[in-house]
């Protein structure tokens, strides 16, 4: 079993097949098509975040790292056993940012609900703290599900073949994942503000 590479390439096996792959890159993106109308601030956000180990945007660098994963043999299956001591390491610190969204999620989520049992409240002030703590709660939300998917995608970006086919095909939906989360954060982050 050989080492991954960095350069993510797999090459293709005749022009034509190149020639529909390039079409393809240039295509719209999958991703950014499902977005609404007042998703327009995340989209732009997700355009001027440059992704990780590259100088691309965090929503150019999805399509890619996606759109290479179709190209994959689907019968790599078998598990790497080959991973550098490094490779653990940068595994390890893109979890970690997948755990401190769960963190963060739950403690937005405990905040909105505070916020909206004191909107019964006739304490404006108390009313207020409880918006602002939202608010902020909502923002830490969002800067953590933007992190866990750019730190997701920053270890496949650098490591394209550190993982199976299948494997791979699962991290691409858990960016996707990170980035649905951080875009529900955008929309609360809007209620908030109004």
């Amino acid at each position: 079993m050989s080492r991954p590479s960095s350069s993510g390439s797999n090459k293709s096996d005749g022009s034509n097949k190149s020639t529909d792959s390039y079409a393809s890159v240039l295509s719209d993106d999958s991703y950014m098509a499902t977005l609404r109308p007042i998703d327009n601030e995340f989209r732009n956000m997700l355009q001027h975040i440059q992704a990780l180990n590259t100088s691309r945007s965090l929503a150019k660098q999805r399509k890619i790292v996606s759109h290479e994963t179709k190209k994959r043999d689907p019968a790599d299956t078998e598990r790497r056993t080959d991973w550098t001591p490094q490779m653990e390491a940068d595994y390890d610190a893109y979890k970690a940012k997948v755990d401190v969204l769960s963190a963060v999620k739950a403690r937005q989520e405990a905040s909105e609900k505070a916020a909206k049992a004191s909107s019964k409240s006739k304490d404006l002030a108390a009313q207020e703290r409880a918006r602002l703590q939202a608010l902020a709660d909502d923002e830490a939300w969002l800067n953590a599900a933007i992190a866990a998917a750019n730190a997701r995608l920053g270890f496949m970006t650098k490591y394209p073949n550190a993982l199976s086919t299948p494997s791979t095909q699962t991290h691409i939906k858990a960016v996707q994942d990170n980035l649905n989360s951080a875009k529900q954060a955008q929309r609360e982050i809007q209620i908030q503000r109004q």
